[in-house]
């Protein structure tokens, strides 16, 4: 006979105690519970992160580091100074942004009076070099305050350049002498006419040109690849054939590359606004002009950021100004991958430029462990 053993009786877990104390009044005990099943408990973790807008502001928030899409948006912005002062010149007798020849056109109009306006237009060229001069002021002084690599900056400042060279070309596109193809106003004798590089309208499209151009050197400059100016050439042309390493693979001298790239950008803007000039007309060159800034404005969106990082307190890694930790370095990545680490401004890279990168290096390594 097969005698069945009972279950165990069933253990209820353990109720919470209650234990009088001395002045009457009631406390609650916890039973202990063993720290081992702690593990299988869920996560009483915050699944929610921080929302888009804060995700946005920060990243609107980040400093543009110098890389070769950078240096893409520097080329095409060359282009399109090329553009403006290869209708400039014929339009209005002065450069939008060649500012070391206006600075020697004004002084010869001061110095040989009898030449304006036949050879010189003062106002012009005055206001043309005026406007430029206070443009990269305000622009320059403004990103010292606000951060001048800061992305939501460099969108706002490019936005503002290329509003100004749309109204420049609207205005051009109301006149005759802007809106005719240059080989017609040469056989019909009307572009020597000073009536059409003179007067008001004149006036306001420079104004809006040069500061645009002012503007566009100084967001130029803020990336730290001084190589391309965007604009002035003969500092260029000079770096670029006292190079002791000119002769160097591409893949060793980014200054170089650099300094081609953005010569060879002017010159082929030059050149296509020419063509645009003698065949339709200075104003089409000018919205060709403005689409390419517009277009480099939506790249910035796009543009490699600096990651911030909260150290005690302070963040460290993109603080927006130009005098903070670090200044004139840039850490960029050549074609296989590696770092590279040099002054801004800089002439090409040198053996002592590797040697400071490879310090670099070792010292945030051993800083990581």
């Amino acid at each position: 006979m097969t005698t069945s053993t009972p279950p165990p009786p069933a253990v209820s877990p353990p109720q919470p105690e209650q234990v009088d104390s001395s002045n009457s009044s009631t406390l609650t005990v916890t039973p202990f519970r063993c720290p081992k099943y702690a593990c299988h408990q869920p996560s009483q973790r915050s699944s929610s992160g921080p929302s888009w807008t804060s995700r946005t502001w920060a990243y609107l928030n980040e400093d543009v580091v110098p890389s070769t899409f950078a240096e893409i948006q520097l080329v095409l912005l060359t282009f399109c100074i090329g553009l403006q002062d290869a209708v400039s010149f014929p339009d209005f007798h002065c450069f939008a942004s060649n500012q070391t020849g206006n600075t020697v056109f004004l002084l010869l109009a001061a110095a040989l009076p009898e030449f304006n306006p036949s050879m010189f237009i003062t106002a012009n060229i005055a206001c043309s070099l005026g406007f430029f001069l206070f443009s990269a002021w305000l622009t320059g002084q403004l990103g010292h305050l606000i951060g001048p690599r800061r992305r939501l900056w460099l969108l706002t400042t490019n936005l503002i350049q290329t509003s100004l060279v749309f109204i420049a070309a609207g205005l051009q596109f109301g006149a005759h002498h802007t809106n005719t193809p240059g080989k017609e106003l040469y056989e019909s004798g009307k572009i020597e006419s000073m009536e059409a590089v003179t007067g008001a309208r004149t006036l306001i499209c420079i104004a809006l040109l040069a500061s645009a151009a002012g503007s566009q050197v100084v967001l130029s400059r803020s990336l730290n690849m001084t190589e391309i100016t965007t604009a002035m050439a003969t500092a260029a042309w000079l770096d670029l054939v006292i190079d002791k390493n000119m002769f160097r693979s591409p893949k060793k001298n980014r200054g170089r590359n650099r300094r081609v790239a953005f010569l060879v950008a002017l010159a082929l803007g030059s050149l296509v606004g020419a063509y645009i000039y003698r065949w339709v007309g200075s104003a089409v060159a000018v919205v060709v002009s403005g689409g390419g800034k517009a277009v480099v404005g939506g790249m910035f969106l796009f543009s490699r950021g600096e990651k911030r990082r909260r150290v005690g307190g302070d963040v460290e890694g993109g603080g927006g100004g130009q005098g903070g930790k670090g200044e004139g370095k840039e850490e960029e990545k050549d074609g296989d991958g590696k770092a590279e680490s040099k002054e801004s401004g800089s002439g090409s890279d040198s053996e002592a430029d590797e040697k400071l990168g490879q310090a670099t290096r070792g010292r945030r390594a051993d800083e990581n462990v």
